[in-house]
């Protein structure tokens, strides 16, 4: 919640980063000194707070250690697109680094996705799927050129994946 919370404040802040036709993406809120403290504790506490549920999840079988796993994986990516946010526009090396963090985030997400909606079969997690990976497509879509849609992508992806963490969570533990 927290991640949520402190973006839509960032966004607040600025909103015109992504109310505009050539949107941009959220690595945009961590570079302003409007928007760098919230964008910080956002992907910070999302990040920290990601890996420290990982550990409440016991790892007694196989989808438990999956779902940590996940939870870890994630948790490891959110901090590195942080830490990779700060000099993302200083040289053409740094924004690559973040850009393939930010992709091999995608498509993480992507996996992680599908995998916890083989684990939790529902018409609901069936539609949460098809919100993240359509998320998916407008990144590659932005991501050639097409249409820039990155925040929008950004935001169908988090959230689709969000939702289909929490509802296999909550699966496992009954």
């Amino acid at each position: 919640m927290s991640l949520l919370a402190l973006l839509s404040l960032a966004v607040a802040l600025h909103p015109e980063f992504v109310a505009r036709w050539n949107e941009v993406g959220l690595s945009n809120y961590g570079v302003h000194l409007e928007t760098v403290v919230p964008y910080t504790l956002a992907l910070g506490l999302g990040g920290g707070l990601t890996l420290a549920s990982a550990r409440s999840i016991g790892a007694s079988n196989q989808t438990s250690r999956h779902l940590r796993f996940i939870l870890d994986a994630y948790g490891t990516l959110v901090l590195l697109i942080l830490a990779s946010t700060y000099g993302y526009r200083i040289t053409a090396t740094l924004r690559f680094v973040h850009i393939a963090i930010n992709v091999v985030t995608a498509l993480f997400l992507a996996g992680a996705s599908t995998w916890l909606f083989t684990r939790v079969r529902s018409r609901a997690n069936a539609w949460w799927l098809a919100v993240q990976l359509a998320g998916c497509v407008l990144a590659v879509v932005d991501f050639v050129n097409l249409l820039h849609v990155l925040f929008l992508a950004q935001l169908l992806i988090g959230v689709g994946f969000g939702v289909l963490m929490v509802r296999a969570v909550r699966w496992s533990e009954s």
